[in-house]
């Protein structure tokens, strides 16, 4: 029997790909649902709370298929993004040809990126902060026009900070490659297929819930201690002692941490160094007519320079007009990150007016929203930096002894990396130790 430590997308798709391969797995979940922070709400609209949407590609859409799970994919003509410069929203090109052919950047700043891409690739690339690779090889423009807000949507994070190869590691491959950078991205995007923007039929959260239903999972039991037993591990709930084969800790860094520290006071330490970066998740529903300047297309993000409120305000009813009911529209804002953790400090009245005042100056709102939800993640996403490569290093041993890591600080945070990951822990389990733990079945 193996021991999965959380109920997050990670844990439960560890566990369901165990299951896959004859192996059990039992789920051990401290709150009262599955998903960790993938959280659809619906309380007169239908509202994500953590993920709004997630980048599908074919085999994902197999297994969602197999599921029983249905994609819902965007409005047409929803591809649109914008990016907030000197407050206004520009319309951010849609490739690089339009986007050297446009007016978003400036001359000089398009000669800088053809002279970055063509720029062969060093071997030391991958460890530079995406800000300091940007600048180096595209210059200031594109770092704070491109970049910037790119990083602050996806990570909310600070560019100076992430480390290129934690962060972006497709990227980091194809800057360390002999030849030109286009010719590595090139051979990189066509490695990695097609991917489709999409969310599911009754939100992001039936996926980590239809999951659940294959599973052993205990809700409301946090794990309380873990304990080395000979070759095998124990853990303590509140119904006692366990004993399992092998252990799966699918845990936010600092309660990983804590269980941990008995037993593993190096790693444990490793845990608490990794940094995240604090978000609050605003749902907005407005009548459409209270917006007078409604942004087409999917949203927009805004650059740390502009020192807006938000890292970027989604327009969901655009992309999924089924969240809310005719006449009405349904804003996703993000706010605090890295760069603005004081904002958490704010109650949800004071930090929800200053929103509708950004909502006002940016999109016109004119009239009180008819309804509003906020949610705050204190460890909404993890920042890749160099202590990564040290847990890389600090687990490696105790993988062999049946301790296994399947987290979103290593190795990609965003939903499909997470439900990758599990996938890939539990056939090298599978593969590894299969014959033996069926046997003890």
């Amino acid at each position: 029997m193996i021991a999965v430590i959380g109920a997050g997308v990670s844990g439960l798709s560890c566990a369901w790909w165990l299951r896959e391969q004859g192996l059990s797995a039992r789920v051990f979940e401290s709150s009262g649902d599955v998903g960790g922070k993938v959280r659809t709400l619906s309380a007169g609209m239908l509202c994500e709370a953590g993920p709004n949407t997630l980048l599908a590609d074919e085999a994902l859409l197999r297994w969602f298929s197999r599921l029983g799970l249905t994609p819902l994919w965007p409005a047409p003509g929803c591809g649109q993004r914008h990016v907030l410069l000197r407050g206004e929203y520009c319309r951010l090109p849609g490739g690089p040809l339009a986007l050297l052919a446009g007016d978003f950047l400036t001359w000089p700043a398009k000669r800088r990126l053809l002279s970055g891409l063509l720029r062969h690739g060093g071997p030391q690339a991958g460890q530079a902060s995406l800000a300091a690779f940007c600048r180096e090889r595209f210059g200031a423009e594109v770092l704070e026009r491109l970049l910037d807000p790119l990083v602050s949507g996806i990570f909310a994070g600070d560019p100076e900070e992430l480390l290129l190869a934690e962060t972006l590691p497709a990227l980091a491959v194809a800057a360390q490659q002999p030849g030109p950078l286009w010719r590595a991205l090139l051979r990189t995007h066509r490695r990695s297929g097609r991917r489709r923007v999409c969310t599911l039929d009754g939100g992001l959260q039936s996926l980590p819930r239809r999951l659940a239903q294959d599973l052993q999972v205990r809700l409301d039991s946090p794990v309380l201690e873990l304990a080395r037993a000979g070759g095998a591990w124990r853990l303590r709930t509140a119904a006692g002692w366990e004993r399992f084969d092998r252990v799966v800790l699918a845990l936010p860094a600092d309660r990983a941490a804590v269980l941990l520290q008995p037993l593993a006071p190096k790693p444990a330490a490793l845990c608490l160094r990794v940094p995240y970066a604090p978000v609050a998740v605003a749902s907005t529903l407005v009548r459409a007519s209270a917006l007078a300047r409604p942004l087409p297309g999917f949203g927009g993000l805004h650059p740390g320079s502009e020192a807006a409120l938000a890292l970027g305000h989604l327009m969901s009813s655009n992309l999924y007009p089924h969240v809310c009911r005719p006449g009405e529209r349904l804003l996703t804002s993000f706010i605090g990150g890295r760069r603005q953790a004081g904002l958490m400090a704010l109650d949800d009245e004071a930090l929800l007016a200053l929103l509708n005042r950004e909502l006002e100056r940016l999109f016109g709102l004119r009239e009180r929203p008819l309804a509003q939800r906020l949610t705050r993640w204190p460890t909404a996403l993890p920042q890749g930096t160099a202590v990564q490569g040290e847990l890389r290093a600090a687990f490696a041993p105790w993988a062999e002894r049946g301790l296994h890591l399947c987290v979103n600080w290593l190795d990609g945070a965003s939903l499909p990396d997470c439900l990758e990951k599990g996938r890939r822990l539990a056939l090298s389990i599978a593969s590894r130790d299969g014959p033996a733990l069926r046997r003890r079945r």
